[in-house]
């Protein structure tokens, strides 16, 4: 038995070195909330646990009518809730914990007209603190802890066609120390030197290919617009950089909820699949097209047809935006989608669900994909808890953009970035900027010491010094 003892929401500003364009909105600063959740233990033990998520601009609701003030609104109240919901909770585990929270949560969504994806952060961010209190408690590892059935995972009762199956047959229980990072492109990011403006006063790379060349990436998330001329044009000069560079990339297209229809859908992947030079380049590069039609027709009916054709031709297509409670993923593979994404704003149970789900309907004929999505965020928390949560659903590449558009660490703590470095040298280096980056080298960054840590960072964290979560202190850190 475990019960929530206590649980905060505390707010720091961060800013970017470089701003990131996607979808209608361009990310300069936000706010990054760190959730504190203190545990009590059956046996008496007391535990406490983190972790943190960026409120990003316009994308749990893309409403281009609003000002962000007005978005934070929505951001903050979530986030409260769950924090209020989860106060005094007691379950048999962390999982039948954040399965109560998840179900509260959404009722009280449901209630408000507050968008699933957009509830979800709450319980996220408090349901990943309860998990890394957990294992510390435990003095055990993610991975153990998850194979052991000290998490209480029980992902037949979210798919219950899962019930009986042997879910750690999907999962990993030995991952791999390392993982690819793929990198976006996002929408006004320049692709070559010689187009970078305003560069910042640091010795990061800024374009494509001065990235390609420092951190030899060779897998990447292509921001792409509906447009099927202006993306052609976009994607061949990036194939253009790859190919001055030698290097043969792998990719995904993030179609940013740009299209309204099947028909769109359809028209726009014929003109990439059938153009002379892109087109080739794109089958052997492609590994999924994600989230091209808006949430708000993603699910229709109608998009089945194109959706298989697609995965037929080499274009898979997953959910990413789509993804708004525990059944999406499910119903998003009934209607033909190849699958979809782990965010950990979405949530890790969630996550570690739909991957065994996704595995559990793989077929020769029928292959699913899941892949792992950033939000821009940050170490020490957030980036190290998504290393961890994608290697064990046996990923081999994960987005990761805040250590690009950012470039360093999220200041929780005095001191953070010399006790990351300290604590995981493997994943943290320093600079004559900053106290540490996050490492990345030959296109991977190496994490074997988040692994063995209780959920990805070791060392107790105090931030008590940040101010407590409110609408006034969220909009004070933009």
């Amino acid at each position: 038995m475990i019960e929530v003892t206590g649980v905060t929401a505390r707010v720091v500003p961060v800013q970017t070195r470089l701003p990131f364009r996607y979808g209608i909105a361009e990310m300069t600063a936000a706010p990054h909330v760190v959730v504190e959740v203190a545990l009590r233990l059956g046996d008496g033990t007391a535990s406490r646990g983190w972790a943190s998520e960026h409120l990003p601009p316009k994308w749990f609701t893309k409403n281009p009518d609003s000002s962000f003030a007005d978005d934070l609104i929505g951001l903050v109240g979530v986030v409260e809730h769950a924090v209020e919901a989860a106060a005094g909770l007691r379950a048999v585990s962390a999982f039948a914990l954040w399965h109560a929270l998840d179900r509260a949560q959404t009722r009280w969504a449901e209630s408000n007209g507050i968008p699933g994806l957009l509830a979800g952060l709450g319980t996220a961010l408090v349901e990943r603190a309860v998990i890394d209190a957990v294992c510390r408690a435990a003095g055990t590892p993610f991975v153990t802890a998850l194979h052991s059935g000290a998490l209480g995972f029980d992902p037949g009762s979210l798919h219950p066609e899962l019930v009986g199956v042997d879910w750690r047959a999907h999962l990993r229980a030995e991952p791999a120390p390392t993982i690819a990072v793929r990198h976006t492109v996002g929408f006004a990011d320049a692709l070559t030197a010689d187009e970078v403006v305003d560069r910042p006063d640091d010795d990061l790379p800024v374009s494509l290919d001065e990235v390609i060349r420092r951190d030899g990436v060779h897998h990447l998330k292509i921001k792409t617009a509906g447009d099927a001329t202006a993306d052609l044009i976009r994607l061949g000069r990036i194939f253009a950089v790859c190919d001055a560079l030698g290097v043969e990339p792998r990719l995904t297209v993030d179609a940013n909820e740009s299209m309204r229809d099947g028909d769109h859908l359809d028209r726009w992947a014929r003109a990439l699949l059938s153009h002379a030079q892109v087109g080739p380049r794109l089958r052997d590069a492609l590994i999924a097209v994600e989230q091209p039609v808006h949430r708000d027709a993603a699910f229709v009916p109608e998009l089945g047809g194109v959706l298989r054709e697609l995965s037929a031709q080499g274009m898979p297509v997953i959910i990413d935006e789509s993804d708004d409670g525990v059944d999406a993923v499910r119903r998003a593979l009934d209607l033909g989608y190849a699958g979809g994404t782990y965010k950990g704003c979405k949530g890790v149970f969630r996550g570690l669900a739909n991957g065994v789900l996704a595995g559990h309907r793989a077929t020769p004929d029928r292959p699913t994909i899941m892949t792992a999505e950033d939000l821009s965020t940050l170490p020490p928390l957030t980036v190290a808890q998504d290393l961890v949560v994608a290697a064990t659903l046996g990923l081999t590449h994960i987005e990761r953009n805040g250590h690009h558009y950012f470039g360093r660490l999220a200041p929780l703590m005095p001191g953070i970035g010399a006790l990351a470095r300290e604590s995981h040298p493997d994943l943290y280096r320093a600079d004559s900027r900053v106290d540490a980056r996050l490492r990345v080298s030959a296109g991977v960054v190496e994490f074997g010491s988040a692994l063995a840590a209780p959920f990805g960072f070791a060392p107790g964290l105090d931030v008590s010094a940040l101010p407590l979560l409110t609408l006034q202190t969220a909009r004070a850190a933009v």
